[in-house]
Formats: structure tokens, C-alpha cells, sequence
């Protein structure tokens, strides 16, 4: 294989973002994805806010990506009472992810990404002035040479820990599938710890007739799963049978998408070489599990550490460094609170989040956060503070934690 510039290691959202942005800079690009086609095997709810879609540069109507907005949603406490929050303007986009991950690629190779598909990583080594790439094509194994690589292909990905990079350990997995409805026109978002210990429950809708539904759990989420359909459907919320007749009460495995969520980031994300973005670098959402609009803001960083090291002629970690300097500095603080809240809620009960729901409502805290200036659909850490200085003098229903002084 020829040598390139930059060798990028999946092609999803993120993946395609740096290969856009390092391609219109003039580098030579070439993008692996293990997939026979863009968007296989997605498992996301593909919810994303208006800031993130400006972020990618996507548009609304032309780009067909979209599937629906969002301008509500229900929360529901485990006893089946909900909380609406509402604002005027937009605040989310619900996703075709398949067709949002092709469009992303789309622009990446329209600025001269060269992309191979069917083209699994086997193995990724540094050596000298190069770095090298193991590819297994179509049961061929083939080898890919550049500069620099950038690995981004995704959660559970060994390739940073066999760069010596760590592993990250702390991690979710999301179940979902997609169902028929009966007239759910917002987002539904269940808060049970016996629908979804620990995290949270999902009905997202995307057409008028049928919605994701899914659920994060640390252990057995197809379970859970099955569960949690079951009592949709026997409120009359979803359909009994899929589109394709496969009863609900007991989703067949084959139906059932799953992927692996990171709650805390890799130990490093730079090596000689090499760096590490999106959600292979844990750079997610501890609160929501969305990894989306955090991986993008990475990709730039990455793209512009990348852009300065070949200004440099200078790959070494150390200079490389500058990246998990950049998206620290940037989405640290962010994401360290939202672990501690994820923390929080794991220890809270049935009982005492039905009683935390119960406060809210009774003094419109959820509409008093609507209109804080920390509101952000992505960027929770204001609004999560804010939250807990309005719940007291009430935050002992929240257990056995306090607030930890560096998060403050």
C-alpha cells in the first residue's frame, strides 16, 4: 500500500470528522472501517442538539439525516408520574444515524479521504519515522503506512492498550431496538432502578409510527430489555409484535442492538504517533451516554495537534501531548461532574428518586433549570450544580454522597 499522511481507524462520525478536516488541510488521508458499508451495525438513539448538527455541518433538510425534531420531553419517575419539559425553540435532533455517519463520510472524501472498507485492524505498531497498520481485507492482510494514526473506532477498541495507553474499565452497555407505536410524539425517559439499574430508560420516537427503545445497564440490558417492553406494551404505548412480527415479551436476541458506553476516559490518549478520539478515548457523556457531539469537538483537536506536528515535523508524544491538553482543558471539568451525578444516582432508590421527583415538581425546579443560564443540552456541569443547590435543603435524599470540592 502506498504511505500516507494520516491513517485514520474507523469511520464513523468522529472518525470522518478528522479525516475531513485533515483532507481540506491537504494531507493524505485514508480511512479504515471494518464495515462492508458506512453506518453498519449502529447502535445509538441519535439524539443530537442543534449546536452539535451546526458543529458537523449539517443540514437539516438536504442532508437527510434527520428524522424529527425535538422540542419536549416527558420524564417519568418509577411510579409512572412524569415531569414535561418544553421550550419553544428547537432542542434536538433525532437521527438517521446510518444516513448521518455516509453523509459525514461523504464530505471527508469530497475533500480527498480515500476510505477502505471491509478492512479490519488487526495490529498497529510505531517504528522509526512511520507508523504501520495490519489490515485484514476481505481475508487478505494487507499493510497501510503513514505518519501519524488516529484511532477511532469506538468503545472496547485493544488498540490503545496494545499501544501502551491503558484501558478504560468503567463502562455501560446500551441495549435498543426499534418498535412500532402507538402515538408517541416526544421523547419518553424512564427513571427506575428496576427498569434500568443504575441509568435510565428510553422511548425515543422517530417517525409517527416507530420508535427506539432502549435501556443502559452494567449487566444482562437484554433482559432489562424485554422487561421494559413488555410494560410499554401492556400500557399500550408500543406495538405487540415488531414490523417483521417478532413478539415483543420476548424480543428475539437477532432484534436487539448493543453497544458498549464508556463512563470515564482512557488513562491516555496520546502516544508517540498515535492519538486516541471519541469513544474509544471515553470522551462521552457520563450522564447520557451521547458521545456524538464530544467526539466531534475532539476531532477537532486532535485534527489541529495533528496540522501542528506536521508544521513541527515533530510526532513524539510529547508533542502530541497538546491534544488531551486541548480537549481537557475544554471537556474535563464536564465530564468529571457528570460521573460524580452518575455516581449519585446509582445510589439513590426507587423510593427516594420518586421523592426527589416529587420536590422538583412541587417547586418547578425543572422549569426554573429550563430558563438558568447553565441550561445546555450538552454541556451538563452548570446545570447539574445548579440542580443540586436548588434541591436543598432536600440533598440528604440523595445518600451518602457529598459534593466533592474539586467538582464545585
Amino acid at each position: 500500500m502506498d504511505h500516507y499522511d494520516v491513517l485514520i481507524i474507523g469511520a464513523g462520525p468522529v472518525g470522518s470528522h478528522v479525516a475531513c478536516r485533515l483532507a481540506g488541510l491537504g494531507y493524505r488521508v485514508a480511512v479504515l472501517e471494518e464495515h462492508e458499508g458506512i453506518g453498519d451495525h449502529v447502535c445509538c438513539t441519535g439524539i443530537i442538539s442543534r449546536e452539535c448538527a451546526q458543529f458537523a455541518g449539517i443540514n437539516e433538510v438536504s442532508d437527510g439525516c434527520v428524522l424529527k425534531v425535538a422540542h419536549s420531553a416527558r420524564l417519568f419517575a418509577p411510579s409512572g408520574d412524569f415531569l414535561r419539559v418544553s421550550k419553544d425553540e428547537v432542542q434536538a435532533y433525532i437521527l438517521d444515524r446510518a444516513a448521518f455517519d455516509r453523509c459525514l463520510a461523504e464530505k471527508a472524501e469530497r475533500q480527498g479521504a480515500e476510505y477502505f472498507l471491509a478492512s479490519y485492524v488487526r495490529d498497529i505498531k510505531v517504528s522509526g519515522d512511520e507508523v504501520r497498520v495490519w489490515v485484514d481485507q476481505r481475508g487478505e492482510v494487507l499493510t497501510f503506512r503513514g505518519r501519524v494514526a488516529i484511532i477511532a473506532n469506538g468503545f472496547a477498541s485493544k488498540l490503545p492498550e496494545g499501544l501502551g495507553l491503558g484501558q478504560i474499565k468503567d463502562f455501560i452497555i446500551g441495549a435498543q431496538t426499534e418498535v412500532e407505536t402507538n402515538g408517541i410524539s416526544e421523547v419518553e425517559v424512564y427513571f427506575s432502578q428496576r427498569i434500568a439499574p443504575g441509568f435510565f430508560a428510553w422511548l425515543v420516537p422517530v417517525s409517527q409510527h416507530r420508535a427506539r427503545v432502549g435501556l443502559f445497564s452494567r449487566e444482562k440490558p437484554g433482559a432489562y430489555l424485554r422487561e421494559f417492553l413488555a410494560q410499554l406494551a401492556a400500557q399500550g404505548k408500543i406495538s405487540t409484535s415488531s414490523g417483521s412480527g417478532t413478539s415483543l415479551t420476548t424480543c428475539a436476541e437477532g432484534t436487539i442492538s448493543y453497544r458498549g458506553i464508556p463512563l470515564k476516559p482512557l488513562p491516555r490518549t496520546y502516544g508517540d504517533r498515535v492519538l486516541v478520539v471519541g469513544d474509544a478515548a471515553g470522551q462521552v457523556k457520563p450522564t447520557t451516554g451521547g458521545g456524538i457531539y464530544y467526539g466531534l469537538l475532539c476531532a477537532d483537536m486532535a485534527s489541529k495537534a495533528v496540522h501542528e506536528a506536521f508544521g513541527a515535523n515533530d510526532f513524539s508524544r510529547r508533542k502530541l501531548a497538546e491534544y488531551e491538553r486541548l480537549w481537557k482543558r475544554k471537556l474535563g471539568r464536564e465530564l468529571q461532574i457528570g460521573y460524580f451525578a452518575r455516581r449519585l444516582y446509582n445510589g439513590l432508590s426507587d423510593k427516594r428518586i420518586e421523592k426527589i421527583f416529587s420536590i422538583i415538581r412541587d417547586n418547578n425546579i425543572h422549569e426554573a433549570l429550563l430558563d438558568s443560564p447553565h441550561f445546555s443540552f450538552d454541556r451538563h456541569g452548570g446545570l447539574i450544580l445548579d440542580g443540586l443547590k436548588r434541591l436543598a435543603p432536600w440533598r440528604y435524599l440523595l445518600g451518602k454522597y457529598s459534593i466533592p470540592r474539586d467538582v464545585l
